[in-house]
This record gives C-alpha cells, sequence and structure tokens, in this order.
C-alpha cells in the first residue's frame, strides 16, 4: 500500500508575490473548478467529515473574489479549501519558481519556535526563539498558517508550520503580513532580551547554526537525514561497538538510486547476525512516508532471529519516533508493535511486549484515516496536490484511534539540546530509562536544580529549585516535612538541597516564610536525578561545568585533550557503592567514558563530581556530554575538545 510521503519539501506551501496577479481569472478559475469538483469525485471521503453545503458556500466566497484577490490571497484559500477535507493526505502543494523566501529556517520544540539557520544578515536570529511576526503572537501566526493543510495534532500542526513560517506570500495571503518587501520578526534570546529585525525575502537557507564558520563539533545521529530542502534522503545504518548497539536510520520508505531499502534491511539483519548486540535502534524520526511494505523484510528477519537474540537478557529494540513520522514512516513503526507485521507475513503471532519500546515524541499523522494517495496538477497554475484514495486501519484494533500515535516512552526535546547537539532520545536509550518521573504540580514547582528541567529527576542529597509566586523571600522550605537547607532565595524561586533523609517516592513540598505557607506542591524524589550544571544558561550551545585535567575551566579557547581527564560537576547521585563511589555513566555524544571517580565533591554537599577520560573517537570541536544513572539521563551540556 503506498502513502504520500509528506515531510518538509513535499509540504512547502508558497505563493507568488502578491504585488501582481501572475495567474489570469481564467487560469484561477480552472483551479478552482478542478478542486470544487475534481477532487471531491476523486476522493470518495473528501466528504466523510465535511457538510458539502459548507464546502460549497466556502466555494461560493473564494469565486466572488476571484477577480480582486491577490494570487497569494487567492491560492491560500484554495489551500484552505482542501484542508476542509480533515484528511491529512490530502492537501495542495503550491510551489513556483516566482515565490519568495525570507532567508531563515526554523524548528518547533517542546519550548516553542526557534530559529536554526540564517542568511548573514540575520546571524543575529539564530539560535532565538520566534515570539511574533508583524506583532502577531507566533501561536496565532501557527494556528493561521495551519489553516493551509489539515492537522489532526499538534504534531503536525507544528512541524509543518516551521516548513512554512519563511514563505513570505503565505504570511501576506494570510494577512499576517502586510504587502512589503520585508517582514518584522520579532525574536528572544535565553536572556529574555526581545529585538525585532525586518527580514527581506531572498534565497532559501542560510548559515546553519551548528555548520562552520559557526561552529564546530558533530552533528547528532538522528539529523542525518539528508538535504530536506532538495528531497535527497537516505537510510544509513553502523555499529557501535562500545554500546553494542545497531543504529538504523529509516529516513524514507522509498527505494534511492542506488540504494533500495532492500539493501538496508539485509545491511541492518547482517549487522545484527555479525555482532554482539544489546541494542537496536530503528530510527522513524522525520520519515514522512512512501511504502510502509519495504522495511517489513526487515521485521521478518527481526521476529526470525528473536529467539536467539533474546539469548542476551540485555537485548532491547526501540522504534524511535516524533513530528515528522508520517503516513507509512508510522504505520512502520505501528507494524512491528501492533502485530499486524505478522498478519500480514503469514507468520505465527510473536509476543514482543517485553523486547520492543516505542520511544520519543507523538508522530504527526494519526493511526487510522486515509491514504493510498493520487497526485494530481491543477490545470491552470500545475500547482499539484494529492489526495487519499482508501480508508486505511491497519493497527487491526491493538492501537487506539487518537490524533497520534504515541511513544511507550515520552522523551521531551527543547531548544537546548537542539544547540547543545545532545539528543535527549538517544541518551533515554542509552540510560535504558523506563521514563522520566511524575511531573511536578502545585503552586511550587520543583525542578532538579542543575538542569532545571522535570525529566532528570531530583535525589535526595540532591540540589533542587522550586519557582511560583511567593511575594516574599522564603525562609523555610519544607520537603515530606523535613526541613530542607536553603541556599538562596527570591520572591519568585528558592534553591535548595533536598534532605539527605527524604524518602523516594511522591512528595509533599512546602514553601513558607515567617512560618507562613507562601506555596505548597508535590514532586518525586527518586533515587537518582543525574543533572550536570550549565556555566552560562542563557548560551544556546549549554557549556557545562566542566574542568580540564589542569583544573582550568573547560572553553573553546581551552580545549580539553583526547585522553585527558575532565570533571564534570552535576547533582544528584545515588547512594554510594561499597567503593564510595557513585555509580554513573558517562557519555561523549554517544561514546562511553572511563569514570575514575563518581561521588561528592569535598567541603561542598550537593555537588556530584564526576572524573572521566574523553574517550578515542571524540570528535573534535563542541561535543555533548551526559551522565546516566539509576536509569535516567541528564540534560546535555557541551565540552570543547581537541
Amino acid at each position: 500500500m503506498k502513502f504520500a510521503r509528506v515531510g518538509v519539501l513535499s509540504l512547502l506551501l508558497a505563493l507568488c508575490r502578491v504585488e501582481a496577479q501572475n495567474i489570469p481569472v481564467t487560469n484561477r478559475t480552472l483551479d478552482l473548478n478542478y478542486v470544487a469538483t475534481q477532487i471531491p469525485k476523486g476522493d470518495k471521503f473528501f466528504f466523510a467529515q465535511l457538510d458539502p453545503g459548507q464546502f460549497q458556500q466556502a466555494v461560493n466566497a473564494l469565486n466572488a473574489q476571484i477577480a480582486t484577490a491577490t494570487d497569494a490571497e487567492f491560492y491560500v484559500g484554495l489551500a484552505q479549501l482542501v484542508a476542509m477535507a480533515a484528511d491529512d493526505h490530502t492537501a495542495l502543494y503550491l510551489y513556483l519558481p516566482q515565490f519568495q523566501f525570507l532567508p531563515l529556517d526554523f524548528r518547533w520544540v517542546d519550548d516553542g519556535m526557534f530559529v536554526v539557520g540564517a542568511g548573514s544578515a540575520y546571524l543575529n536570529a539564530l539560535g532565538t526563539q520566534v515570539v511574533a511576526v508583524e506583532g502577531m503572537p507566533i501561536a496565532q501566526v501557527v494556528q493561521l498558517l495551519g489553516t493551509t493543510i489539515y492537522h489532526a495534532n499538534d504534531q503536525y500542526l507544528h512541524y509543518n508550520a516551521a516548513a512554512n513560517l519563511n514563505f513570505q506570500q503565505i504570511l501576506q495571503g494570510l494577512h499576517i503580513a502586510p504587502v512589503a518587501p520585508t517582514t518584522a520578526f520579532t525574536f528572544q534570546t535565553l536572556a529574555g532580551n526581545q529585538f525585532t529585525l525586518q527580514i527581506a525575502a531572498g534565497a532559501r537557507g542560510g548559515i546553519a547554526m551548528l555548520d562552520p564558520p559557526l561552529a564546530l563539533g558533530p552533528w547528532p545521529d538522528y539529523l542525518d537525514y539528508g538535504n530536506a530542502y532538495t528531497g535527497v534522503l537516505s537510510n544509513s545504518f553502523f555499529y557501535s561497538a562500545p554500546n553494542k548497539m545497531v543504529y538504523a536510520k529509516y529516513n524514507t520508505c522509498e527505494d534511492l538510486p542506488g540504494a533500495p531499502v532492500s539493501a538496508f534491511d539485509s545491511g541492518v539483519l547482517a549487522a545484527l547476525d555479525a555482532n554482539p548486540v544489546d541494542t537496536l535502534v530503528i530510527d522513524l524520526r522525520y520519515n514522512g512516508g512512501g511504502d510502509e511494505f519495504l522495511l517489513f523484510p526487515l521485521g521478518v528477519g527481526l521476529l526470525q532471529r528473536l529467539p536467539k537474540l533474546q539469548a542476551n537478557p540485555r537485548f532491547h529494540v526501540y522504534l524511535v519516533i516524533d513530528a515528522g513520522t508520517f503516513s507509512s514512516g508510522m504505520y512502520d513503526a505501528m507494524a512491528f508493535v501492533s502485530g499486524f507485521l505478522e498478519y500480514d507475513e503469514g507468520l505465527p503471532p510473536v509476543n514482543t511486549s517485553q523486547v520492543f519500546t516505542v520511544i520519543g515524541q507523538p508522530t504527526s499523522g494519526k493511526p487510522v484515516g486515509y491514504g493510498d494517495v493520487v497526485s494530481f496538477t491543477l490545470p491552470g497554475s500545475t500547482v499539484t496536490g494529492s489526495y487519499s484514495t482508501d480508508a486505511i486501519n491497519q493497527n487491526m484494533g491493538v492501537i487506539p484511534d487518537a490524533p497520534s500515535f504515541n511513544p511507550d516512552i515520552p522523551v521531551s526535546v527543547r531548544s537546548t539540546d537542539w544547540f547543545a547537539r545532545f539528543d535527549p532520545v538517544m541518551a533515554a536509550i542509552l540510560a535504558r530509562s523506563n521514563g522520566a518521573p511524575a511531573p511536578p504540580s502545585g503552586s511550587a514547582v520543583t525542578v532538579n536544580g542543575a538542569s532545571f528541567r522535570i525529566d532528570q529527576g531530583i535525589a535526595p542529597g540532591s540540589f533542587a529549585s522550586t519557582f511560583g509566586a511567593f511575594g516574599v523571600a522564603p525562609d523555610q522550605v519544607l520537603v515530606g516535612g523535613l526541613t530542607a537547607s536553603i541556599v538562596g532565595s527570591s520572591v519568585s524561586q528558592v534553591n535548595f538541597l533536598v534532605p539527605a533523609t527524604a524518602a523516594v517516592g511522591a512528595t509533599q513540598i512546602s514553601v513558607r516564610a515567617g512560618g507562613v505557607e507562601v506555596a505548597s506542591g508535590q514532586f518525586t524524589v527518586s533515587a537518582a536525578g543525574p543533572g550536570i550544571f550549565v556555566l552560562d544558561p542563557t548560551n544556546p550551545s549549554q557549556p557545562g561545568a566542566i574542568e580540564n585535567q589542569d583544573f582550568s575551566v573547560n572553553s573553546q579557547g581551552n580545549a580539553a585533550a583526547v585522553g585527558s581527564v575532565v570533571q564534570i560537576f552535576a547533582t544528584g547521585y545515588s547512594p554510594l557503592d561499597s567503593s564510595g563511589n557513585a555509580p554513573v555513566q558517562v557519555f561523549f555524544g554517544d561514546l562511553p567514558a572511563q569514570v575514575q571517580y563518581s561521588g561528592p565533591a569535598p567541603q561542598l554537599p550537593g555537588l556530584w563530581q564526576i572524573n572521566a577520560v574523553v574517550p578515542q573517537g571524540t570528535p573534535i570541536g563542541q561535543s555533548p556530554v551526559f551522565i546516566a544513572a539509576g536509569n535516567l539521563a541528564s540534560n546535555g551540556v557541551t565540552i570543547w575538545v581537541q
């Protein structure tokens, strides 16, 4: 069964310049008639969730403006008509040579929309968050962009809004931006400073923040998906001997020139056969679809080998998904865990529940929907699109129909992860995470005192921070009724040491001033809560609190040598073992490091010192570092290596 690959390229919605009507009214009429009559005729599900009368009213409204609307307004309206079908496989892809780009590239992560690439005139926008366009808040901008293409969930909306935000004519056609040579974008730095730039249309793309000459260092493996703007994708895999891991990056469910998926399938299976393997990662992030059956030989071969692989009690398979996982990319992940693969291939049922884990973020695709797409070309403008021809329900009733296919273990990805070259999903896999602790609640929100995040856990005896509207600076914190040692407080934040005798589990916190409770809440005390301190939290690349072997602070101008010992300062160690060390794993990228010491820093309660050797093979430049303890991974920080 074929599905459309809807990725960054195929969902580009752009419009010709709004200053002129480059497409004559006669051609517009042809296009409108095609959308109004031919697409509903070909897509038998077009009105499955749409009132035909409502659709005809919208067609009539656009027809009334056919002679007066700008090209941008008309073709945005045409895309909105197609989106009314409420099918994420039925869409209009508006792309013509005269379309205008803004030289910015964006990425939506869990903390908002961020600039990850920019033209040379706008480099000061790199690493900042987009907060408004022409004064309109970004949340409202994203919602308007979403009217041009159907989305069943926020994942699809955010993923495609990031791809379409730099098209000047879409912004103009939606009346977000005026008809003008430039568009005003307002940005905010991590330090909270805001500024506005007038962005002029120009060449697509620019300088990526993680690329030379702005930065030097490795790209995370999950970003190895080819050039999304030209559509040149690649599927790849490798074996990591230090981790006994086969990592397979499956970017597209399509045979590529000289690289059929069958070669990928057989190559991954051969790597499983030839090496000791604890972990198999099938990474489907950014896979926008194609033909899901192309990956089935890999699945069949894996199921056939499963009895032998499971002789190793550590063997586990991770299927990684995210907002870019759509259509056949999503159905491949579903097939591995739903039993559909065995059903389709005539294999006996296999219990994979203890071996397969889906990890990452919810998909942009919907588990039950429509597919088997047919492409079309509008007769008046040659703009292309596609529509569905078949109902799709491949989950065999095992996977609930929901807006997204959801992971077993959700993992948050934030802007600082991106700019620190850190993959929190891979970190969770290497830590063998069972998921983050339950999030904090109440008017006193408590987080790890090093990372300021809820993902890392909070251990007894470690630093923690509580945020709230206290009104006054607190002078007392009770954790489960135990008095915590305050190290700093203000009207909105109090930093403290969790009592060393605090019980593991859900815990009440009471923040007080002058004997009066000013805020309260609940958080989870975990056996370990690894968090690494950041030297400058306002720096997107997150430089770690790391000293070189000579006790000097690590920096770009003072890099650590491969093979040297560095000291990493963190918090949240678990109880010491019989040798007086706190159990920990240290990773430079995904390379495990030799740990020489892990435990309390002398004379500094709550501070965790880890002495680790920079492993051979660590790339020169800026590399991510994280630690893992108690099946939890820390935040990622960066270190400079020479």
